[in-house]
Parts: structure tokens; sequence; C-alpha cells
């Protein structure tokens, strides 16, 4: 290993020439500036290429302050460089200040990057590509002095690694690995951190202050796009923006830091216990486990935690520093399993929670209760639904076994064949359609089906005229509702009741049957009738009867529940009645009556009760157009 030592020539002393002693030196040797001496000056604005395993160093003087400085570096052709104790400064734009390219590697160390370009464009200060390294310890990259929101340290396709230094620039990495250590990342015209296109980042005790709004919109300090962050006591700071890390389609691990505010969209977020200073957006579909989330809460305006699209959160405890009305606000699709929902004390002026003496949060009271707000989810317009006890828990049972079973294949568990399949029993206007197209919607919101197409037919659609048509109908109805649900309705007339061979209806069976076992997880089949038809039905095939396991029983409404149903009928088209004079008219006709249609004959009943409200109006032109009067109800 040789030593070229670089300066100026004396009177009895004699250095190389910078570019002299670049040219001579091989592999492992080293070229040592002289303290004080700086090729900058003579490289007349011309960057060095390295292409051979080298190293550089400079001399501080007594204080540190560092006195060697050179001009832009390339290293390529796989050279393995180390700079140490240098300033490398650009004076010109549209240049990097270190180049790292086809496969090389470069060790940083206490290193100084400027640049003094006073008008142009901002080239990255470091550019790292082609399967390249590059390691930064103890080094600092100045201010720039072209503010064009493009002064960067840029990696892509390869790795970087920044401890114990400061950068005032922002970093953008693309397929590439990034760790970051003890170091503080500042820059206020763009993001801190960028990465996107499966970048992994690990990051520790470090600060990423950086985001900014402009005309062409916001940047967060801290972006990822399809990436990987696993963060560990990190200060991410963004006051004047909701999404000071931001996440997109990424995995997240965090633990024990700060941040000024959180978003993530179609995003996993794992957390152990972190402090948010204003908000937490949790937003479609993204899934969030966490020991503890404390969120101080700026009166900012801003909801303190949200959920919307079908996002979870699972948490032992969220600590609310100040209450606000809602703390938390979420979409009916989301689901929130926590702990504890408190409040804490917190130091109002420094944005932070005052511990007890054992560290935990101090709890002042309780939070306020969960504002939910969007389109009620199926379950809950299924629970919605005047009657039909039985069957709701039936459904309950029902998703909740599917739902179990599809956790358990995730884990690797076998289960056994559990079939979707199910007969619907009961009298007209028991809710039986309803149910099955809700039934359909909280098996696709459970991600138990994969679309949400709801087909309903019937013997007319299904079974032709002659022999051959029945079977090309039957398999395009049973194709149309292809990972979603097919209701056959009054399916017992498939079947004729004897074995004629010219009921097209036993070849439209034989089809579904054939299908069913073809499509096992690809359909769900819900056959519909009366309850004794229905039955005889099932009776006359014995491979219909081993495929659909599952029976929901509607039964007949009482009178108190179809003047219920009758009610809310009203209301909906905005009418206005008496209730007990309605209900008393509702158990007048009902007991008089043999039609068991159920919540068919009370809509029924409804519409003669408009049909006469609406005569008496017709004579009447400044009449009350929403009050149903007792004149009416006495007419029908």
């Amino acid at each position: 290993m040789a030593r070229y030592l670089v300066g100026k020539n004396g009177f009895l002393k004699k250095t190389w020439e910078f570019i002299q002693a670049l040219e001579a030196a091989g592999d492992g040797d080293i070229i040592e500036l002289e303290e004080g001496f700086s090729p900058f000056y003579e490289q007349n604005n011309k960057s060095i290429t390295i292409t051979k395993n080298i190293t550089i160093e400079g001399h501080p003087d007594n204080d540190g302050a560092l006195t060697n400085i050179i001009d832009g570096v390339v290293i390529k052709n796989g050279a393995v460089v180390t700079l140490k104790n240098l300033e490398v400064r650009k004076g010109v734009d549209k240049s990097n200040n270190i180049n790292v390219k086809e496969g090389a590697v470069l060790a940083a160390e206490n290193v100084l990057l400027t640049s003094y370009a006073a008008a142009g464009e901002n080239y990255p200060v470091v550019f790292i590509s082609n399967g390249s390294k590059a390691s930064f310890v103890n080094s600092v990259v100045a201010p720039g002095n072209l503010h064009d929101q493009n002064y960067q340290v840029y990696a892509e396709n390869s790795t970087l690694e920044i401890a114990n230094s400061t950068l005032h620039a922002w970093i953008q990495v693309s397929n590439s690995k990034l760790d970051i250590q003890s170091s503080v990342i500042q820059y206020a015209e763009n993001c801190a951190l960028f990465a996107k296109k499966n970048s992994v980042v690990t990051i520790s005790s470090s600060t990423l202050e950086g985001g900014c709004r402009t005309e062409k919109g916001a940047w967060s300090s801290v972006k990822l796009l399809d990436s990987n962050l696993n963060a560990a006591d990190i200060f991410v700071k963004q006051s004047e923006y909701d999404k000071a890390l931001y996440a997109i389609n990424s995995k997240l691990t965090l633990d024990s830091g700060r941040y000024d505010s959180l978003c993530i969209e179609k995003s996993e977020a794992s957390i152990g216990n972190i402090c948010v200073v204003e908000s937490f957006f949790i937003c479609d579909s993204s899934h969030v486990q966490a020991g503890g989330i404390y969120i101080v809460g700026r009166h900012n305006g801003k909801v303190n935690l949200y959920l919307t699209k079908k996002s979870t959160l699972e948490a032992d405890i969220v600590c609310f520093g100040q209450l606000i009305e809602p703390n938390t606000k979420a979409e009916r699709n989301t689901k929130i399993n926590v702990g504890m929902m408190i409040q804490a004390a917190y130091d109002s002026q420094n944005w932070e929670f005052i511990p007890d003496e054992q560290g935990s949060a101090k709890k002042t009271g309780d939070a306020p209760e969960i504002v939910y707000f969007g389109e009620l989810t199926a379950f809950e317009r299924l629970n919605q639904m005047v009657g039909i006890a039985s069957v709701k828990q039936a459904v309950e049972e029902f998703v909740a076994i599917a739902e179990m079973n599809k956790r358990r294949e995730k884990q690797g568990f076998q289960n056994s064949a559990f079939s979707l399949h199910s007969m619907f029993l009961g009298n007209p206007g028991t809710g039986k359609t309803t149910v099955a197209r809700l039934l359909g919607e909280i098996l696709y919101e459970k991600e138990i089906i994969s679309s949400k197409k709801f087909v309903e037919t019937s013997r007319s659609d299904l079974v032709g005229r002659y022999i051959g048509e029945t079977a090309v109908k039957t398999r395009e109805v049973l194709e149309s509702a292809l990972g979603g649900v097919l209701f056959i309705d009054e399916a017992y007339t498939l079947w004729a009741g004897n074995e004629n061979s010219q009921d097209y209806g036993i070849e439209a069976i034989n089809e579904i049957l054939k299908f069913m076992e073809d499509h096992r997880q690809d359909i769900v089949l819900i056959f519909a009738g009366y309850t004794h038809s229905m039955e005889q039905f099932l009776e006359s095939n014995e491979g219909l009867k081993s495929r659909i396991p599952n029976t929901f029983l509607f039964e007949d409404y009482t009178q108190e529940e179809l003047i219920r149903i009758g009610l809310d009928d009203l209301h909906n088209q905005k009418y206005e009645i008496d209730e007990k004079a309605y209900a008393d008219l509702v158990y007048k006709k009902h007991s008089e009556s043999d039609d068991n249609s159920n919540g068919r004959w009370v809509r029924n009943l409804n519409e003669k009760l408009i049909r006469k409200m609406a005569l008496r109006v017709s004579r009447d032109p400044n009449a009350n157009l929403v009050l149903i009067m007792q004149e009416d109800i006495d007419a029908v």
C-alpha cells in the first residue's frame, strides 16, 4: 500500500500533483492531501473519475475544520473508494458533487458537501445508481444556493447508509435500501424523504423535517410509495400539514417515535408505542395493529383519529391529550378494536404527554364515543330490519364460521368443507330476497366472496322449451353470478312433482348440480320458496339435499312487526299519520285477512291509504299533502 502526499512543493519537500497522484495510485493506495491544500481551484469545475480502489483523505486543522476541498467525484466500474476529512464542492449547476455508479462503493467519513452554483438548475448532490453503495458517517450536506425544490441525495437500485450526519437536502430512493441512524434530515422545499418502488427504509434515533405547500400542491415530510419503513425513536416534523408521514401501499413498523401527523392509504402498520402531535388518518383498506397510540391533538380543525374504506385499527390503548367533538371519526365499513380509549394529562406548551410514576399515561377521563359516518354496513342494515330475529342470529353464525375458516386457512390450518349454499324457507313478504342480497354484501365485505354481484332468477329464466335449451340458459345464468350470489326464487317450481322426462326443470337441476360441483368456491346459491314446497323439492333430489346444508327459516311477521314495517314505509315516503289510529287499522284488517304475504300485505294496505288520501286532496287545492287523516283511514 503506497501513500501519495499531495500539496505544494517546497525547498525541502516533494509532493504530488493531485491528478498525477490519481493516475499513479493503484488498488489499496492512499492519496493524502496536505493541510490547507485544495485541488478544487485547479480542477476548473471538472469532476475527477475514479475506477480503482483508493482512499482520498484530508487534514482538518486543530479545531477540526476541514481545510481540503476537491471538486466533484465520479466513482464507477465497481471501484471501492474512501473519502475522509474533505469538502467536496461544486461551483456550477447541473452537476453532482458525488456520483457513484456501475456497482461502485463509496465510504465517506467526515465529508462536507457544498454547492455554490448561483443560477441554473440543481442536479442531485449525491447520485447513486446501478447496484452501487454509498455510506456517509459524520458528514454534512450544506444548504444549496438554488431553490428549485430539487436539492437532493438520490439512490436508484442501490444502497445508501447515513449515520451521525446532517443533510440540508431531501433524500429520494427508488428500489433501494436506505439506512439512517442518529441523523438529521432537513429540507423545507420538498420532502425530507421520499421512498418509492419497493424501497426498504430503516431509520433510528433521527429527526426528519421537511415538506411544504406550493401552488402545485403539498409535500409530506416523509412519503412512502410501494415501500417498507422500519423506524424506531424518530421524530417526523411538519406542523403545517396533516400528512407529515404519508404512506401509500406500503408496510410500516414504527416504535418509540414522535410524528406531527400520519396518514396511511392501502397500507399496513405494526406499531409499538408512538406519540402523534396532530392527527392519524387510516384510509383505503389500511390495517393498523398497535400497542399504544398517544395523540396530543392540536386545535387545527382536524379529527384526531380518522378511519375510512374498510380500514381496521387494533390497539391496546389510544390516548387523547385534549377532547374535541369528535376525537375519533370512522366510516361505518371500518373496524375499531381498542382496549381503552382515554383522555390523558399532557403538556400543552411542548405538545407531549405527562407520564405517571410508572411512565404510563396519566388518565384524566374517558374519550368521547366514536362518531360513525357513511352508508350503513350490510350487517347494520340487516339488524335494522323489523323482526326475523332467528334469521339474523343464523346469518351472524353463518358469516362467523365462513370468516373463521378463511382466517384458519391463512394460518395454514386445514378446514373441513363448509358450503355457503343455502335454503331460505318462508311465506312471501318475509324478507327472503332482501336478506339474501344483504348476505351477499356481508360476504363480500368480509372478502369471503370476490364479487358484489347478486343475480335474482326463477324457473322462467332457467328452463327452455326444447331439449338442450335449458342447459344453455341455466349455464348462462350461473356464469353471470360467478364470484357472487345467485338467488333462485320459488326454486321448487323446477321440480314438476314427477319424473316426466319432458319436464325440463329436471335438466336445469342437473346443470345446477354440476356447476355447484365444478365451482365450489366461486359462487353462492340460495334457493328460496314456501317451506313445505321446498322440503318436497329437496327430497326430490338427494344431490341437492347434500349440497345445501344451510337452512334459514323466515317466520311470518307478528301484527306488531307489520305495524312497524308499515309506519317505516310511510315515513320513508314522507307521510305523517296518527300511529295509534294506524295500528288499530292494521289489527282490524289483518284479523279479517287470510293473506300470508306479510310485508307485501302491509305495503298494499299503505297503497290503499294513499289512494284514499289522493282522492280527498284532489277536491281541495289547499290540502296538506303530507298528513294522512282519520277520514282516509276510515275510508280504507
